[in-house]
């Protein structure tokens, strides 16, 4: 395989192997490479014991012919073999539909696992009909495989023994890793009562990790009101597992037709790809470029920029199936079986198909079902008399109608139910609605169309209910495409009705049908059944927001109202339309806070007023509360969270008056009332307990209001003069949320009890270190909210620790990207910070234009949190300056804000810098005087640099 790598980039670029990759080789070839991740020997706690189904005689696995395509292949065994080293990466196979992708990589992943025999094996794939809105559908079934999920396909014959073999050998392992690194993934990814269900018949007498699957599962809420975990945990979650699943040997991830993935998907594809260093995986994903060229929605498809960014990374990573090999093709396929087709006619089907895979390979098909081709008395394919080139279809979609017109008609009725429901069809759906019995349609399926006509293949078994669900696939999409487009708009909609109503039948149980509600709202959407079509559109968008898919989520939501909207209005159209917008706002606070949100939320407040939800009105308030507090209108948002607590008093709810104590705290704090927010925040500390309301408050508003009132708190305590019980409270704060590990609320703590805390306190290091934590975390989990504050933070550490320019540019940077999104709360504090960098770098006078606008700002949104030190600050600037006279009275300004918000830390700061002019001017007992009265109302935190300051200043002056 080196070899063949070496020779064609030598052919084809001009250039030899990097050092790297040769001197990789050699090691290799030597025996001597040392793997990252050793695949040791399992304890026996982690050994699988065989389930009953794969100890039966197997099933018929239908191995097809492969040929050609030895270069794609070798390329595709270099980049496995750099995997196994540990230099995990994505790469790609590309081609236009037909050109043989799937079959490559089949044939790849056939080859791996016979050469490598602790290979793991995992393939999902996108839906041309759900798959964009059916969140992480490959990746929940790579990660069903990985956990055992193999019956089903193993009953229909779609894997091998040693295959399913594998990946049930896994499933202790996998078990394991999900308690360990990813709870989450349970009932997101994987089902539990499955996941449970296959452990207990893996598991050998009662293994360690079988117990603490059970415990977890035990613990783990279900039903209404459960938390939805953030996406950027699920993805680090799904990381972990799969990094903890290497330990017993690499794993080869197939994702097929990323042109139908979802957002979701495709961004935790993403998030893998930049993690895999140092992993023995290798993604092997595949796409049709010209349909990723055509974009998705009028916009960039999303899949274009990730293929970039991974192209940049790991350099050429796209194995492209064009036409170079098209001759070699035909002359390995026809000889694939005996013949004596000579020369005229290999050179004659080149001509009507140039070598495209699937042309060449349903032509051929056609030929010999019309006897242009025959056998003769040797069993060898020979030209039949009949034979004529002029009359053969031109393109593969003729081929396709000329193959299915050939059919009898019940095949060709079935074959057109099948393609409503999609590339993957029931049969048991096609039974009823073709009113057929399921045993003739089961030999109709699997004996004509399957066996003989080889246009479907069986795909899986599922039981549900005790009723066998028998899942058959198109052999490939162009045929499905065919037969849909076939029927006539009245055929379409009677027929998705139909299917729908079969399918519901089937799952039966509210919960069963749950899981499938994506393909119901699509169904029942072409149908025209507008009430299923909303049911059904809510619980997937629903579904996608336990998901944190908040894009898919969107989708499905906005089409559900604007069904929702063709019906006459009536109370019951106003409950339905009140959880729609209640959900669509969620949806868009979870994506890109701002107006779609603000309007889903005032809607619902509209409906909730109509139809007397106190509750619901209680959340869409406090929830609406939050939209002018990020625009820096702290009146309007104090407004709303009052009446939000107001609701929830007469509502009852101790859980939802906690939350209105949070908002009002969070808010007043904003408006430099210190005393007033600690007396709601204390509310909520006094409530909270975390085992008790995590969960809740999680679910609720998609963060822990609880330990977020603990940082805020620690902010409040300082301000008013405690600093020693300040920073407990910060680090009481900050230990609570890594304890909890939920990635927003850690966020929003590090953000106030780190990050706003320290530069209060000017602890210019802990600054930095929570700056640069709270910036990764964000950009790492896509916290756009949270993102531009860290980075201001950042930038003011490095202004502080003397990095002026560097300072200054991050601030500015940080600045712009939170005024992009429309952010503008603690402006007027962070510009109080540019200000002062500025006044460092010997800009006073640029310092004190920034300062101008900081106090503006203050004025206009009536946010004063920061107000004294804006005004020492701007004393300070204007004694650089030399302007006494002004500074002084700046002084006496921040002094008196400090004093009406009783905020003893900015006054003593104030006050400090005040004496130091006094003391200029000669008015030393006017000095201490002051200071004296300041310094000794403090009763704690004698060893700060504030109190130390003021302390050698009243020494001084004594």
């Amino acid at each position: 395989q080196y070899e063949t790598c070496r020779r064609l980039l030598a052919e084809e670029l001009g250039v030899e192997p990097a050092q790297e990759t040769t001197r990789l080789y050699e090691q290799i070839r030597s025996g001597k490479l040392k793997t990252l991740v050793p695949s040791p020997t399992l304890p026996p706690d982690l050994t699988a014991r065989l389930p009953l189904f794969l100890e039966e005689e197997p099933p018929r696995v239908e191995m097809p012919v492969f040929v050609a395509r030895e270069r794609e292949l070798a390329q595709l065994g270099g980049l496995l073999d750099l995997a196994l080293a540990g230099q995990g990466r994505v790469v790609f196979v590309t081609g236009e539909a037909g050109s043989g992708k799937t079959a490559l990589i089949q044939e790849f992943s056939r080859r791996a696992q016979d050469a490598h025999t602790d290979l793991i094996v995992a393939n999902g794939n996108c839906n041309a009909y759900t798959g964009i809105g059916d969140p992480y559908l490959p990746f929940r079934e790579i990660l069903e495989l990985l956990t055992g999920d193999v019956e089903a396909r193993w009953a229909a014959g779609a894997i091998t023994r040693e295959h399913a073999s594998r990946l049930w050998n896994t499933l202790p392992q996998a078990a394991q890793a999900l308690v360990d690194a990813g709870p989450d993934l349970i009932d997101t990814f994987v089902p539990r009562a499955a996941l449970l269900q296959r452990a207990t018949t893996c598991a050998p007498g009662r293994a360690d990790w079988l117990t603490r699957l059970d415990e977890l599962v035990e613990r783990k809420p279900t039903g209404p009101g459960t938390p939805s975990p953030q996406q950027s945990d699920l993805f680090e979650q799904y990381t972990r597992v799969l990094q903890a699943l290497t330990q017993r040997g690499p794993l080869l991830l197939v994702v097929d037709d990323l042109q139908w993935a979802d957002l979701g998907s495709i961004s935790l594809l993403f998030h893998l790809g930049r993690h895999l260093a140092g992993s023995r995986i290798l993604i092997v994903g595949a796409y049709r470029p010209e349909e990723v060229a055509i974009g998705r929605d009028g916009e960039r498809h999303p899949l274009e920029p990730v293929v970039n960014e991974f192209q940049r990374d790991f350099g050429d990573i796209t194995t492209h199936l064009g036409q170079a090999e098209s001759r070699d093709f035909i002359e390995a396929f026809l000889d694939s079986e005996p013949n004596r087709l000579g020369l005229p006619f290999r050179e004659m089907l080149y001509q009507q198909t140039h070598g495209h895979p699937l042309f060449t390979v349903e032509l051929l098909r056609g030929l010999q079902e019309r006897e242009d081709l025959v056998r003769d008395e040797e069993g060898r394919w020979v030209e039949g008399p009949t034979l004529n080139w002029e009359t053969l279809p031109a393109r593969v979609e003729a081929v396709i109608a000329e193959r299915i017109g050939r059919l009898a008609q019940p095949l060709q009725a079935a074959l057109r139910a099948a393609s409503v429901e999609g590339e993957t069809f029931t049969a048991e759906v096609v039974a009823r609605v073709r009113a057929t019995d399921e045993r003739e349609m089961l030999e109709l399926l699997s004996g004509e169309l399957d066996r003989r006509h080889r246009l479907i293949r069986a795909h899986s078994i599922l039981r549900m209910d005790g009723q066998l669900l028998s899942c058959y696939r198109f052999r490939h999409i162009l045929f499905q495409r065919y037969l849909y487009s076939s029927l006539d708009e009245v055929e379409r909609v009677h027929l998705h009705e139909q299917v729908g109503t079969a399918l519901e039948g089937l799952y039966g149980a509210q919960h069963q049908a749950a899981a499938i509600a994506v393909q119901l709202a699509l169904h029942f959407q072409e149908a025209r059944t507008t009430e299923k079509a909303i049911h059904y559109l809510q619980q997937a968008g629903d579904k996608s927001l336990e998901l944190s898919a908040y894009q898919e989520a969107i989708a499905h939501l906005t089409a559900g109202l604007d069904l929702l909207m063709s019906l006459p209005d009536s109370p019951e159209r106003a409950e339905q339309e009140l959880a729609l917008q209640i959900s669509l706002g969620m949806g868009w606070k979870g994506s890109i806070p701002g107006p779609e949100g603000e309007r889903a939320f005032t809607r619902a407040r509209e409906l909730c007023q109509q139809t007397g939800k106190t509750t619901q009105l209680c959340r869409a308030v406090g929830e609406l509360s939050i939209f002018p507090y990020v625009r820096a209108d702290h009146q309007t948002a104090r407004e709303l969270g009052e009446e939000a607590l107001s609701l929830a008093q007469q509502a009852g709810d101790p859980l939802l008056v906690a939350l209105g104590h949070w908002h009002l705290g969070y808010i007043s704090f904003a408006l430099g009332d210190y005393t007033t927010a600690r007396a709601h925040l204390e509310q909520v500390i006094s409530f909270y307990a975390p085992q008790d309301h995590h969960h809740s408050l999680v679910f609720l508003r998609g963060s822990d209001a609880g330990v977020s009132a603990l940082a805020y708190d620690a902010c409040c305590l300082w301000c008013l003069g405690y600093p020693e019980q300040a920073f407990k409270r910060s680090q009481e704060a900050l230990a609570l949320a890594r304890e909890l590990d939920h990635a927003f609320s850690l966020a929003d703590v590090l953000c106030f009890g780190g990050c706003l805390f320290n530069r209060m306190r000017r602890d210019a290091q802990a600054l930095k270190d929570d700056a640069e934590e709270l910036t990764r975390l964000s950009e790492g989990m896509g916290f756009s909210s949270f993102f531009g504050t860290g980075i201001c933070y950042w930038g003011e550490a490095l202004a502080m620790l003397g990095q002026l320019q560097e300072g200054i540019k991050q601030i500015r940077e940080g600045l712009a990207d939170r005024h992009s999104m429309g952010a503008r709360c603690y402006s007027s504090g962070i510009l109080g910070a540019l200000a002062e960098a500025q006044a460092m770098a010997g800009q006073p006078g640029e310092g004190l234009t920034t300062l101008e606008e900081a106090l503006a700002l203050v004025e206009e949104t009536d946010e004063r949190h920061w107000e004294a030190e804006l005004y020492r600050l701007r004393a300070e600037l204007l004694l650089m300056q030399g302007d006494d006279a002004e500074a002084e009275r700046s002084l006496h300004k921040a002094i008196e804000v400090a004093r009406r918000q009783q905020a003893k830390s900015w006054e003593l700061r104030a006050t400090v810098t005040l004496c130091r002019l006094l003391q200029k001017q000669g008015k030393r007992e006017e000095a201490r005087q002051l200071l004296s009265e300041i310094y000794g109302w403090f009763t704690e935190g004698f060893d700060t640099p504030d109190l130390k300051e003021a302390k050698a200043l009243l020494d001084q002056l004594s």
